[in-house]
């Protein structure tokens, strides 16, 4: 799963124990050996691929599931096709719904992924800003998309959550080898190639291993696939680990020392949380969501290769200043990214379902 789907997954978890709510998840991937506990999965759409159109080509079952469901309200993330859809259903039958904003680009209005599908991108962003317009309430991950919801859409967000993560049930152990570790699906947002480059320029630091982890890309293969596989197998330090789980992920975390993101633009990573519950900095190419990184000293935003590449070399081969960095992060993670954050949504939810009523 992606971030945004871990972080309702949470949602769920927080949820559960009060048994105050009838919770379903409407989705489109849903593996058919996973039993859900506690709550129900409705599954929409016939394939797991994306419909050529996108996400808006799911209207008619989304709305489908949504009149069978007849939900007083609906938690929407990831912004796609069904942002709108889910809008339209909350306008005409007296539901409320609370949109999450996943990314800086879903408030941002002429920023879409080039791609050869025009009229997708276009479909997909009408539908997005139909949602915007529409929602009942907005919440952002981060002051910045906050001010960026104002400033290109007139709406203020109804609350910045932070992104929650459990308290880690792993034991940490950073006494193995020096391990620098990379986490995302490999597609070319995420710039995988960026971090091939750094384990190559970092080929000298016989002690450290380069570690990636993600879903190799999943439709077919391309120039740039190619190329990405290809240029990992020629890669002697660095091993890449192919699609893991959220647990396996959080065990390699623990034993971790260095964690690096080459994304070229995200939301809030949830691996950065992730990363610093376990003690492991985070030197990140673009991303630093609202400037957390060098503020808060829990990691290094780099700004360029030739700075991540220097970051990262300074973090394996300095242990005392990687210690520090190390404890900052646990600290700021457990302030301000626990579980406790689910709460405010659910704040959120119980006040749109008595308005609802």
């Amino acid at each position: 799963m992606g971030g945004a789907q871990y972080q309702i997954e949470c949602l769920i978890e927080s949820l559960l124990p009060s048994n105050r709510y009838d919770i379903s998840y409407v989705a489109r991937r849903v593996a058919a050996d996973f039993q859900p506990q506690g709550y129900r999965i409705v599954a929409i759409g016939r394939t797991s691929a994306v419909p050529r159109l996108g996400y808006l080509m799911d209207a008619v079952a989304l709305s489908r599931a949504l009149r069978k469901l007849q939900p007083d309200v609906i938690y929407q993330r990831v912004a796609c096709g069904y942002t709108g859809v889910v809008a339209h259903y909350a306008r005409h039958h007296n539901a409320r719904l609370i949109w999450h904003v996943s990314s800086d680009t879903d408030v941002q209005p002429e920023n879409l992924r080039a791609g050869s599908n025009a009229v997708r991108r276009w479909l997909e962003k009408r539908s997005i800003e139909y949602g915007i317009r529409h929602a009942r309430h907005i919440v952002a991950q981060t002051e910045r998309q906050a001010q960026l919801l104002e400033r290109n859409y007139g709406r203020r967000a109804d609350a910045v959550i932070r992104n929650f993560h459990p308290q880690p049930t792993e034991t940490i152990d950073k006494s193995g080898p020096i391990s620098v570790l990379w986490v995302a699906n490999l597609k070319p947002l995420k710039q995988p190639e960026v971090f091939v480059r750094l384990a190559a320029q970092l080929r000298d630091l016989k002690d450290a291993r380069f570690i990636m982890v993600g879903a190799a890309p999943r439709y077919g293969s391309s120039q740039w696939s190619d190329a990405v596989t290809q240029s990992i197998r020629a890669t002697p330090n660095l091993d890449y680990l192919g699609e893991r789980s959220q647990s396996d992920v959080n065990e390699l975390l623990a034993r971790a020392h260095v964690f690096v993101n080459t994304s070229e633009y995200e939301g809030f990573p949830n691996t950065f949380v992730q990363a610093w519950m376990r003690e492991v900095p985070v030197v990140s190419l673009h991303i630093d969501p609202d400037g957390v990184l060098d503020r808060e000293g829990v990691g290094i935003h780099a700004g360029s290769e030739e700075r991540l590449f220097a970051a990262v070399r300074m973090l394996v081969t300095d242990p005392v200043r990687r210690a520090q960095y190390a404890a900052r992060a646990r600290q700021h993670a457990m302030l301000q990214h626990s579980i406790q954050n689910a709460r405010l949504l659910s704040q959120l939810i119980d006040s749109a379902s008595v308005v609802g009523r």
